[in-house]
C-alpha cells in the first residue's frame, strides 16, 4: 500500500489535507496511463473517511488525489 498526503488549498479552521492510501501502482511501457484504484481517505480537519474508486496515472500521483477529491466533494465514497 502507499500513502500520499494531498493538500486541497481549503482551510476549515486549519489546512485539509486529505491522508490517501491504495495500492502501489505498477505499470510498464505496455500497460494503460490510467488504471483504476480502490483508494481510502481520511480528512483529519472534518473528521471524515471513505473510501472510492477513482481513475489515476501511475506518473502523477497528484491524479489520484484530485480524483478522490473530486468524488468527496461530490458524496460519491463510502463511509468506513
Amino acid at each position: 500500500m502507499q500513502t500520499i498526503s494531498y493538500e486541497t488549498g481549503r482551510d476549515y479552521g486549519a489546512p485539509q489535507v486529505l491522508e490517501i492510501t491504495f495500492p502501489v501502482i505498477t505499470c510498464d511501457l505496455f500497460d494503460a496511463a490510467f488504471v483504476e484504484v480502490q483508494a481510502h481517505f481520511f480528512d483529519a480537519v472534518r473528521g471524515i473517511s471513505g473510501a472510492v474508486k477513482v481513475f489515476g496515472s501511475d506518473a502523477n500521483e497528484n491524479s489520484i488525489g484530485r480524483a478522490v477529491l473530486a468524488e468527496y466533494d461530490a458524496g460519491r465514497y463510502q463511509s468506513v
